[in-house]
């Protein structure tokens, strides 16, 4: 905008404020006119443009939330996974544990037979050699079953760590198994819900689009898309002379103009910007107005005071 009050000429004018004492007669009364036309539906105009951007922002919110819900499945489903691995992973341990015990028993059974017969074998030892090698064999045969019977105690001992461990992991997977089911119906309404949201957004935004782009041939609509497709917002509402898509302040020419009624791109940010009065906070009372709302002697006296 120029100090004429006028948008330049890329992008196209989406208000002309004024024209200059060079311009033609004819066409700055026309310009006049258009301007007048202008006045009466400026309100609606911007009050539908603010719509549009809350229904894109909208739209851009439930699209993104739509696409999270299966992100959302997956990370239930990922949990209940390793919890139903946690009861697989601990149910083979028990079966390792069970067949080492097994195991243990036949080998000591074995042991235990070894030594029965070097024990009767010593009653028939020819000489001290020979008896000294069946004593050998009878103590390792001992020494073999004692540490299988202690393997034997700790793989008891490590089963029921086992058994406890699968207990919880088996109780953790079957609530998960319920609460994966509940995220799963719920994500399916969520799913409808938005999507029947979306479809009402779509078309209330495609009405909202025709409005605006028939007010001044799509100019302001195009403005519009193209600083929302950069910024993420193309239109920003004016308050205490700042921009409050950018925080910049606001040119007091500007200001006044925007108080008018009239709607101008940001110098800044190039949003553009309109002004609200019912969002317009009332100023804070001073203890000066505060005192001139007191009543007077007069008035005090007046009232019995």
């Amino acid at each position: 905008m120029n100090q004429r009050g006028t948008y330049p000429a890329r992008p196209r004018p989406l208000v002309v404020l004024s024209q200059g004492p060079g311009y033609p007669a004819s066409a700055r009364s026309a310009v006049l006119l258009h301007f007048g036309s202008l006045m009466n539906e400026i309100t609606k105009e911007t009050k539908q443009l603010v719509r549009l951007q809350a229904v894109e922002l909208e739209r851009a919110r439930l699209t993104a939330a739509l696409k999270a819900l299966p992100a959302e499945v997956a990370a239930a489903d990922t949990q209940l996974k390793a919890a139903q691995k946690r009861v697989a992973d601990t149910e083979a341990a028990l079966k390792r544990e069970e067949l080492l015990r097994s195991s243990h028993e036949l080998d000591i059974a074995g042991h235990k037979a070894k030594a029965a017969r070097f024990r009767a074998q010593m009653d028939t030892a020819k000489n001290a050699a020979q008896a000294s090698a069946l004593e050998h064999e009878i103590n390792f045969a001992e020494t073999e079953i004692s540490r299988l019977e202690d393997s034997e105690l700790a793989s008891m001992e490590k089963t029921e760590h086992l058994e406890a461990e699968r207990a919880k992991a088996q109780e953790l997977a079957a609530k998960l198994t319920e609460t994966v089911a509940l995220i799963r119906a719920r994500v399916g309404e969520q799913d409808l819900e938005y999507r029947e949201a979306l479809a009402a957004l779509k078309a209330e935004r495609e009405t909202l689009r025709e409005q605006v782009a028939a007010f001044d041939d799509g100019a302001r609509l195009r403005h519009f898309d193209r600083i929302a497709g950069a910024k993420g917002t193309g239109l920003a509402r004016a308050a205490g002379q700042q921009c409050s898509g950018c925080r910049m302040g606001i040119r007091p020419q500007v200001w006044n103009q925007l108080r008018d009624g009239v709607i101008a791109p940001c110098e800044s940010c190039s949003r553009i910007l309109y002004y609200d009065p019912a969002m317009e906070q009332a100023p804070a009372k001073t203890a000066r107005s505060v005192s001139h709302e007191l009543p007077g002697p007069v008035e005090r006296k007046q009232a019995g005071v």
